[in-house]
């Protein structure tokens, strides 16, 4: 690689936000020693954006930005051919879309993601063929006690807000989306004033301006805006049994409502997340496996988002050790409210605690 390209990579660790002409919001995180370059786009369309009789719908445009015509599966090959990989996935607020790839490379990857973003050319025939994918993959979740577990936590949590609706959607709702509903989603949301670009990883300023040329010229668009939710109040179903057959385990789902990611607390409730379930010195290791052999996995988690928010604790147990597992579950809770975490404890915590996930899972 010429001497010149090194010569002109940022040498500073500070991130850079701009916004373009055309709305789009640009985050910048150069990192010298780097070997690969990542660009990811966060449309601001999830799951939460579509009513019940939608549900799906995002998760199924997701799908067809790279399979819903011959040219997009083709620019989608062209990733791994440049020697990248790519990922797309959508949460309850956002559909994202990374790309991994040689810091050479980074203006024709580029090119090719924002073709697959903007591109809405869908086949029907395209359509029925990710419909069945769908479906398969909805039947592939509803096979997994963790998943069905977490659906249902979410439908006794939450009485009205959308994060209860699967983001993959339903059998039912899935098989009533039609090619004009993927196009009007499209035409709506996804528009370079809806997007956020970040750029990480290894790159010079003239990479930048070649990869932001990729969405400079795109459509403006309309600003899209979510309703404005009211905090749901009401008390949660405290306690739900599901029995299914051929289940060896139990698996347990325990959690409370929590504030929205702007609030004052959220860190907080990122580190008490840590301190329960980061590493095999944290607090439920310790307690459920370490000295019970209670679970042999499990997870701790804060899900913050901008109008709903809760807090999860969930593992798999012998059903016989049911009582005894939420017993100490909420022990443990209990002794973050009654006892002040030992400094030691709290220093141990606070990096890992940085870079745990607080978008909602799929």
């Amino acid at each position: 690689m010429p001497d010149a390209y090194f010569a002109n990579i940022r040498s500073s660790l500070s991130w850079e936000r701009r916004i373009l002409s055309n709305g789009l919001v640009v985050l910048l995180y150069p990192r010298l020693s780097a070997l690969t370059t990542q660009l990811s786009v966060a449309v601001r369309y999830g799951s939460n954006d579509d009513s019940g009789d939608e549900c799906g719908t995002a998760h199924f445009l997701e799908h067809m930005l790279v399979g819903g015509s011959q040219r997009s599966t083709r620019l989608n090959h062209e990733i791994e051919r440049l020697g990248g990989c790519s990922s797309f996935e959508t949460s309850n607020e956002c559909t994202f879309s990374m790309i991994d790839v040689l810091p050479e490379t980074l203006p024709q990857a580029s090119h090719v993601l924002s073709g697959l973003l903007f591109d809405s050319e869908f086949g029907r025939d395209k359509l029925e063929h990710e419909r069945k994918v769908i479906l398969a993959e909805i039947a592939e979740a509803s096979d997994k006690p963790q998943g069905k577990n977490e659906e249902t936590f979410l439908k006794c949590l939450f009485r009205h807000h959308p994060v209860r609706n699967p983001i993959l959607g339903s059998k039912k709702t899935v098989n009533q989306i039609r090619l004009n509903d993927i196009k009007k989603a499209h035409e709506k949301y996804y528009s370079a004033q809806n997007m956020i670009v970040i750029l990480s990883g290894k790159f010079s300023d003239r990479t930048v301006e070649l990869v932001l040329s990729d969405f400079q010229d795109r459509k403006k668009g309309a600003p899209t805006s979510r309703p404005k939710r009211s905090i749901e109040t009401g008390k949660p179903k405290k306690r739900i049994l599901a029995k299914r057959p051929g289940i060896k385990q139990a698996y347990l789902h325990f959690g409370l409502k929590t504030p929205l990611v702007r609030n004052a607390d959220v860190p907080t409730l990122e580190l008490i997340s840590a301190l329960l379930g980061v590493g095999e010195s944290s607090r439920l290791f310790v307690e459920l496996r370490e000295k019970r052999a209670l679970t042999y996995d499990y997870d701790s988690v804060n899900v913050a988002g901008l109008d709903f928010g809760y807090f999860e604790v969930s593992c798999a147990v012998k059903t016989k050790a049911l009582e005894q597992t939420q017993t100490v579950i909420q022990g443990e809770l209990e002794k973050l409210k009654d006892h002040p975490v030992k400094e030691k404890e709290l220093e141990k915590e606070q990096k890992p605690c940085s870079k745990r996930r607080f978008q909602v899972r799929r």
